[in-house]
């Protein structure tokens, strides 16, 4: 007897005993998992587990074995996904990376079309933050890649690669009834003249009653790899900072990794910003800034539009089109793609009875590994 048949064995007498009168083919769907899981490299833990009696399928972390559900049903944990081999994923520098992404998705996203081949702004950055006094864990830097798209991003974390809550750019001001944010849209549409340049912020957050100091952070972030500003709208942003009232510029300086560059320090709100910037090659290299006791260092690798890698696209789960999928294909389906998939009987005139109906989140949505799934099942008329 093989392993996928011991697996399979296991499986069928824990399903007898929690609930004889159902008949759960196993040895179906255990070949096709273990198939999908050997291909599979690096992911976050996830247990799945066996809902017996509504034959619906659910993260352990969810609900622990042994709980009732509805119905009757009651959940049983069948084998994990894979952990992580290895050691923890690093930076390209040897840099340790996030555990988690700083910005994680909360459910799911909806990307547009054709996100896998769109251009994105990629960034690589050394980050280091210290606090006046107090002694650190790690003397490590951090180290920081990330993928900005319209509409989807990425975060390399100590796992692999994971999809980062999208934010606008860049983020100043409040009126009375919403946030003052520049979309990815807006940040493309912007001039790259610095005159004009300075008009279209100014008017842009003035009504917030930010004004001049709102001109000067959004100019400081285009400059710098917090906004996807192209290298001529990054050229008209530094030029514009490097003009504003109380900005200080110093020729011929080095950063942190001894690259030459002009450095522009000034005093923002509650902080002081020191930016150096290679003039020649219009990228900025480092972002120092000190508010109150804490210091934080940012030197930056890389800040530039490029393709998005396939096996960091791949860290991304669609949604599949379960429509019209009987039970137990939907129930491989989600084992193949390391959903939490669970069945709710809904009745329906249009479709046959044991077809899926829909999906929340609805195929095509990008999701986490061992992100929940509710599939509507039809019972027929």
């Amino acid at each position: 007897m093989n392993d996928d048949e011991q697996f399979a064995q296991s499986l069928r007498t824990q399903a007898a005993r929690v609930a004889p009168q159902i008949d759960v083919d196993v040895t179906r769907i255990v070949p096709a998992a273990r198939r999908r899981r050997a291909a599979q490299v690096g992911g976050v833990t996830l247990a799945m587990g066996l809902a017996l009696g509504g034959g619906a399928w659910a993260a352990t972390t969810m609900e622990p074995p042994g709980t009732a559900l509805p119905g009757g049903s009651m959940t049983m944990a069948v084998e994990p996904s894979p952990k992580p081999s290895g050691p923890p994923v690093t930076s390209a520098e040897g840099d340790r990376l996030p555990g988690e992404p700083s910005n994680p998705v909360e459910g799911h996203l909806a990307p547009p079309p054709g996100w896998r081949d769109a251009t994105y702004f990629h960034v690589i950055a050394r980050s280091d933050v210290t606090k006046q006094g107090e002694e650190r864990e790690d003397d490590s830097p951090f180290g920081q890649e990330r993928w900005y798209g319209d509409g989807v991003a990425f975060e390399l974390t100590q796992n692999g690669p994971a999809l980062l809550n999208v934010l606008d750019y860049v983020q100043l001001g409040h009126t009375e009834s919403t946030s003052v944010n520049l979309t990815w849209a807006e940040v493309a549409e912007l001039p790259t003249e610095p005159d004009a340049l300075h008009d279209a912020l100014l008017d842009t957050y003035e009504p917030a009653g930010q004004g001049e100091k709102a001109v000067l952070n959004a100019a400081s972030s285009l400059a710098t790899g917090e906004a996807p500003a192209s290298t001529e709208l990054r050229a008209a942003a530094w030029e514009l900072l490097t003009s504003l009232p109380g900005v200080e510029v110093v020729q011929d300086v080095q950063d942190s990794e001894n690259r030459p560059g002009t450095a522009a320090t000034f005093e923002l709100w509650d902080r002081s910003t020191t930016i150096i910037y290679d003039e020649e090659r219009d990228v900025p290299l480092q972002v120092e800034e000190s508010l109150g006791k804490i210091h934080s260092l940012s030197v930056y690798l890389a800040a530039e539009f490029t393709e998005l890698p396939d096996e960091v696209a791949d860290s991304a789960i669609e949604i599949p089109d379960f429509t019209g999928m009987t039970r137990e294909d939907a129930e491989v389906a989600c084992l193949e793609k390391h959903l939490a998939c669970t069945f709710q009987d809904t009745g329906s005139d249009t479709a046959p009875a044991g077809t899926v109906i829909s999906s929340d989140p609805q195929a095509g949505a990008l999701v986490g590994w061992g992100a929940p799934v509710t599939l509507l099942l039809s019972t027929g008329p």
